[in-house]
């Protein structure tokens, strides 16, 4: 059954399969091993310039409507058959067009799931786009450290220290890296960290938890980067203590655990039981998402380290591990660190240090 697919590369899926950025729409074929693109005057010089991938066959397209353009596709490369494999992206128009000519739709999801297993090269640029995030996170804490606490608030260079400030401060260094926030970035505190995806705003507070969850994507490979690590100015509670002691408990739980063939919410499951162990809950508070997700072209995707994931780990999987835990009246605290599956277990990509009090 032939694949077809009509996305630009803003999908991930279509920039995993071609590699070359290419902003507008085009046809994207699998048949028998073979893959064909389809591309205007516009696109067409510039892809047989960049292209280094000798599987892809490039073919200008010259004139035509895209609906029939498509159903001359399926019956130049699927003769024998009027059935197609299409992604849950492609376009409804498109998809009515062809039905109504007697093709039948079968819809891929995931359209590639060998997404999930990442090669060499693949590892590499997610280790590089982590290494480039440090910066972000060696410019909060020496912002932290230069800073001065006034009547419970945090002052920097005179000035009330904001989530505002930090990000934007975080912001500007990634940029020097090539890496761009597209996707945001969190950093909260005191009541905003005990809610898990709160971006932060106004006055961080003297000892109080900072969560500063930064996934930037990098420029030059369009690979993600996603690390967590919370902080405190000044002096802790016993509570946050404990809590914080918990989670790096909970994360050394999943580490143990993570290696070819181990079913992924098992993972989960030694994190929660490590959590409970320590007296903190599991649910609707405390502990309240799950254990981690899988990190590449894209900031979420396979596999999914939860409580219902089916998935088995295999080499080449790459995905955080970020046990957290929110209690409202105390605050928030998550580590978030990205691992890959090795043959024999597996290997810490982020490789940066974790500190509480600052």
């Amino acid at each position: 059954m032939i694949k077809l697919s009509y996305a630009s590369t803003k999908n991930k899926d279509m920039k995993y399969a071609v590699k070359i950025d290419i902003l507008d729409d085009f046809f994207f074929l699998e048949a028998e091993g073979e893959k064909y693109i389809f591309l205007d005057h516009r696109e067409f010089g510039f892809f047989q310039e960049k292209n280094k991938n000798p599987n892809i066959e490039a073919v200008l397209v010259t004139g035509g409507g895209r609906n029939d353009f498509a159903l001359a596709l399926i019956q130049k490369y699927s003769p024998n058959s009027n059935e197609i494999a299409v992604p849950v992206y492609f376009p409804l128009d498109l998809a009515d067009h062809l039905r109504k000519k007697g093709i039948v739709l079968k819809i891929r999801k995931p359209y590639y799931p060998w997404r999930a297993i990442k090669g060499g090269e693949e590892i590499e640029m997610i280790e590089k786009s982590l290494k480039k995030t440090h910066s972000a996170f060696l410019k909060i804490e020496e912002i932290l450290g230069a800073s001065e606490i006034v009547d419970n608030l945090i002052f920097f260079e005179g000035k009330a220290l904001t989530s505002e400030f930090l990000k934007s401060e975080a912001e500007r260094v990634l940029f020097d890296e090539e890496m761009l926030c597209t996707e945001g970035m969190i950093i909260s505190c005191g009541k905003g960290a005990a809610i898990p995806h709160h971006p932060g705003q106004g006055n961080l507070l003297a000892g109080e938890t900072i969560v500063c969850d930064i996934f930037p994507v990098s420029k030059q490979s369009g690979y993600f980067a996603d690390m967590t690590r919370t902080y405190v100015k000044g002096e802790p509670s016993k509570k946050i203590r404990n809590m914080y002691d918990s989670i790096l408990r909970a994360q050394e739980a999943a580490f143990a655990l993570i290696k070819p063939g181990i079913l992924a919410k098992e993972v989960h499951k030694a994190v929660s039981a490590s959590l409970i162990r320590d007296g903190f809950n599991v649910g609707d508070i405390g502990f309240t998402h799950g254990t981690g997700h899988g990190l590449g072209l894209e900031v979420h995707e396979a596999p999914h380290i939860n409580k219902v994931s089916e998935e088995i780990l295999q080499p080449g999987n790459v995905f955080t591990i970020e046990p957290g835990l929110y209690y409202p009246n105390i605050g928030g605290v998550r580590i978030e660190d990205v691992v890959c599956v090795t043959d024999s277990g597996y290997k810490d990509l982020t490789n940066f240090p974790k500190k509480l009090i600052i």
